[in-house]
């Protein structure tokens, strides 16, 4: 899977300005005649700046969305915690109508999760992190048991509980080549 949004990718931009202004500079210098060239460096410079604020912009809102998500997410989360936790301690083989209810909003919590990793909205760490607690509670039997029965109705945005042998693999960089072969 393919992942667009790093939370740390913001210190990136100082050093792609610095980068793309330098190649522009040179193949000014290189490819027009010193009359036309002197007109053109500060335009140039002007570009590429606009360029990289642009990346930058875009880099910014979608940390915006992310700090939006991620705690929307977590608030609700906060308030299955307990009952999750007491569902799985009490280990039980059934579930209880209102266990079940729990369940269903974790369910619908975990896929809405997934759609907005799969997006390229969550940055990869937390998603990560996300699962881990994900593949904790899916030990409970019962638990084990609804979700995998819940999934085979294809409500869930994709979610499936093999997402827990995919978190364990290690994670795959986003670079050039396999981002255009993720489908991005």
């Amino acid at each position: 899977m393919c992942i667009h949004f790093r939370l740390g990718r913001f210190n990136i931009y100082p050093w792609l300005f610095i980068a793309l202004n330098t190649a522009a500079v040179l193949a000014v210098y290189l490819f027009f005649p010193q009359t036309k060239a002197m007109e053109l460096y500060l335009p140039v410079t002007g570009a590429v700046a606009g360029f990289v604020y642009f990346l930058y912009s875009y880099h910014h809102q979608k940390t915006l969305l992310f700090i939006n998500l991620f705690e929307k997410f977590n608030a609700r989360y906060a308030d299955l915690n307990e009952k999750l936790n007491s569902i799985f301690m009490r280990n039980a083989e059934e579930l209880t109508t209102a266990e079940t209810g729990v369940l269903f909003d974790y369910f619908n919590l975990c896929a809405e999760e997934y759609l907005f990793y799969k997006s390229g909205y969550i940055d990869q760490d937390v998603w990560l992190s996300w699962v881990s607690g994900m593949k904790y509670f899916a030990q409970n039997g019962a638990v084990h048991s609804l979700w995998a029965s819940e999934l085979k109705g294809g409500s869930y945005y994709g979610f499936s509980l093999d997402i827990f042998d995919v978190a364990d693999e290690p994670a795959q960089k986003c670079t050039i080549a396999n981002c255009f072969r993720c489908g991005s």
